[in-house]
């Protein structure tokens, strides 16, 4: 008895020793603090000081059976001075996690101290000239935990560009390589608007507000007896005698609190301080780096409960997304910001994460998820005060087998408020090229652009792109009458498998002005094919709640599309000669003989069957148009005689209270006795009961928070300068493939 007894016990330590083995290799951890020591050991009583040395000291564990790896980060700021690049060299399966709730802070930035105190432009200013120690010729300034602003000019408003200057483009319309770029390097200002004397003219930034993308150049030259203003680079759109632009970095303009201004002739910095603020403690962070993290052929790394902030923007230099004619001229991508750098950029590499972080205040997009990466997430982040995209996904138009493809990407429960800061055509969440992804449950507020996009394809086209599952967003106070051609969600291509569903999406408006139009809910542009649309909110949008440019065999079932501006489904901007959707079971709910379908070209362009409509002020009275002129307006009568529209249900849809947004459906209502599905929109955004960011509650927002009702754009005489414009565009576009580099795929 005591042998077996014996021969138990020793089974029993040998198990032990397994198993404490087994912990051993698979609980490995490294702490780090800012207070710790590189040469230290690395343990919670002697950490390491750097992020860095913690990912150097982890090399020499590669190659052994060491299972995941976390790196404890104690609190306070890690500033960084250079990107950390992550490659094939690095220990894979490591997460770089907050320890026991601790703030972590990854900055880009350095303190500036040591100012004295003098009056500029009238006004209490700090002023510094910079030394050896401070940064230099940086773009972006910090104070606490706010970004400070460059002043403008004219401080409200803008300018509008008198006339272009032809003798300066790089191109003619005869030999561009796509129609709406000339190459443009000047335009004329009217000598007027140019009444101040720039201090540094080569300071100065020039912005011009047009079409989808917003010029930023600096100024190379002015003439003030002509107003002619020349740029450090070509424009990379059509610059325009009605648009919009007005000057960043003006030295002269700055006199509210919070604004800065660096000299970069003399070096001198200046700040013009909050109330309360002294010279002596002034401390103010600047960041020079664009890049916090690179990873590059190293998987498994995961970043929880870490703020990365404070980065500065950088000129876009022009990427891989299209000809050679842009590199070769220095002209940036036409449309999304797509040059725009990421602040946490990933190449081929599996199963990243960024878990419960937060992106604040920084010069580029988020996170970019570029070629080759697979099997990877954002989940459960905060995105504000960012430059350009807040999560951007995108490898190469290849097939799923090929190393270069992205694919299984998951973005979930993210609140993304405050996008495209500096790039004003950046998007919320981008997806261009992938196979596979999940976009669903984010709250996506306060852009100057699209807030989703998905597919990277203009027409029929092969692109990866498919089975990309929108679901349960919340999108609204998007566009802001920035720009144009923008939507809630903005889809291109054909996309087998894509499911649009349960998502809200209200307030997107485009620039009201002479040349703007566009700001659409859901908008299938050119070439969306084979998309479900059901179970969505849209509502009050400065166009329509639906409009697809032109596109095949999409399902639109079960919406609920009500009080947008112009119309509420815009049925399509280019007929050809097939259906582009069918429309069924949807309540269509419109207010003041604002039409319910317009742009009905062709009866062979729809199908809308069995929906319910109905007119808030004016009830039964329905109407229809073929165009975007409201003068052309027809009865639902007429449009159902001539065989434009078929048999629906004119009914009261019994919302508790459309005219307050309030779009809760009576258990009455005859939608539901049709067959329609009602959900709970309380749904879409942020999960209720999760954690978002550190320590923010998900599910906080209501649907219809910030809703509000959306007049037309200017006259309704504009609508025929709109179709023309929009036929233009139909035209043109049919060449925006070449720019981007896209070929339809052979096997």
């Amino acid at each position: 008895m005591k042998r077996i007894i014996s021969i138990l016990l020793s089974l029993l330590m040998v198990t032990s020793l397994m198993i404490e083995s087994a912990a051993a290799a698979t609980e490995t951890a490294l702490y780090v603090s800012p207070d710790g020591n590189d040469a230290a050991a690395g343990t919670i009583d002697a950490p390491l000081k750097t992020v860095a040395a913690a990912k150097e000291r982890l090399k020499s564990l590669k190659g052994g059976d060491n299972g995941s790896v976390t790196v404890w980060l104690r609190g306070g700021r890690y500033t960084f001075t250079d990107t950390m690049y992550f490659t094939e060299e690095d220990l894979p399966n490591v997460t770089f996690a907050a320890y026991n709730g601790e703030e972590v802070v990854f900055s880009g930035a350095r303190e500036i101290t040591g100012f004295h105190e003098e009056t500029v432009n009238g006004v209490r200013t700090f002023v510094k000239k910079l030394d050896k120690n401070d940064p230099s010729g940086f773009k972006s300034l910090f104070r606490g935990d706010s970004q400070l602003s460059v002043p403008r000019y004219p401080e409200n408003g803008y300018f509008t560009v008198k006339k272009t200057a032809p003798e300066d483009d790089i191109w003619t319309e005869d030999n561009a390589p796509w129609s709406y770029c000339l190459g443009q390097r000047s335009f004329y200002a009217d000598p007027a608007d140019l009444a101040v004397e720039f201090t540094n003219p080569t300071d100065v930034q020039v912005r011009i507000l047009h079409y989808w993308h917003d010029e930023l150049m600096f100024l190379t030259g002015i003439d003030r007896s002509t107003g002619k203003l020349s740029l450090s680079r070509p424009s990379s759109m059509l610059i325009r005698d009605i648009d919009r632009y007005y000057f960043e970095n003006v030295f002269e303009a700055m006199n509210e609190p919070g604004e800065w201004y660096l000299n970069s002739e003399t070096n001198v910095l200046y700040y013009v301080p909050y109330s309360g603020e002294t010279a002596e403690d002034c401390v103010l962070r600047a960041s020079c780096l664009e890049r916090l993290i690179d990873i590059n052929g190293v998987s498994g790394i995961g970043f929880d409960h870490i703020r990365f902030t404070e980065t500065d923007w950088m000129v876009p230099s022009p990427g891989d997304w299209g000809g050679d004619w842009r590199k070769e001229a220095d002209i940036d991508a036409p449309q999304a910001a797509l040059d725009v750098r990421g602040v946490a950029e990933i190449r081929y590499a599996e199963d990243i994460s960024f878990t419960n972080c937060e992106f604040t205040n920084l010069g580029a997009d988020g996170v970019k998820f570029l070629n080759g990466v697979k099997h990877s997430r954002v989940d459960s982040c905060i995105f504000r005060n960012i430059a350009a995209t807040g999560v951007f996904v995108g490898g190469t138009n290849c097939l799923p087998d090929q190393p270069d493809c992205t694919g299984d990407i998951t973005v979930t429960n993210n609140l993304i408020d405050g996008y495209s800061r500096k790039f004003f055509c950046a998007i919320g969440i981008q997806v261009t090229f992938c196979d596979g992804a999940q976009i669903s449950h984010n709250e996506i507020t306060d852009g100057y652009y699209t807030a989703i996009s998905d597919g990277w394809v203009w027409g029929y086209a092969y692109q990866l792109t498919n089975n990309i599952k929108i679901t349960d967003n919340l999108v609204y106070n998007i566009g802001q009458g920035w720009l144009s051609d923008m939507g809630g969600i903005y889809t291109l291509g054909i996309q087998p498998g894509t499911v649009i569903s349960g998502n809200v999406f209200h307030n997107i408006a485009a620039d009201p002005g002479q040349g703007g139009y566009g700001g659409w809910g859901v908008y299938l542009d050119e070439g969306s094919s084979q998309i479900t649309v059901e179970k969505n909110l849209v509502y009050a949008c400065g166009s329509d709640s639906y409009h697809l440019h032109y596109g095949a065999d999409n399902t639109v079932r079960n919406n609920i599309f009500a009080l947008s501006a112009e119309s509420q489904i815009r049925v399509v901007s280019r007929y050809e000669d097939h259906k582009t959707a069918d429309f069924t079971n949807n309540i269509i709910l419109t207010d003041g003989k604002t039409p319910l379908f317009s742009y009905m070209t062709d009866a062979a362009a729809f199908t809308a069957t069995g929906n319910i409509l109905w007119d808030v002020s004016n009830g039964k009275k329905l109407y229809v148009t073929r165009d975007g002129n409201h003068k052309n307006a027809m009865s639902l009568a007429t449009a159902q005689r001539k065989e434009l529209i078929g048999d629906n249900i004119v009914a009261d849809p019994q919302f508790a209270d459309p005219s307050a947004f309030d779009f809760t459906l009576s258990e009455n209502s005859p939608a539901v006795g049709n067959g329609f599905v009602p959900w709970d929109y309380s749904e879409a955004g942020t999960i209720t009961g999760t954690e978002i960011g550190v320590g923010r509650q998900g599910g906080t927002t209501a649907y219809n928070a910030s809703a509000t009702a959306q007049t037309m754009r200017g006259s309704r005489e504009r609508f025929p300068l709109f179709k023309s414009m929009i036929n233009r565009i139909a035209a043109l576009l049919k060449k925006l493939p070449g720019i981007f580099g896209i070929k339809k795929k052979t096997n």
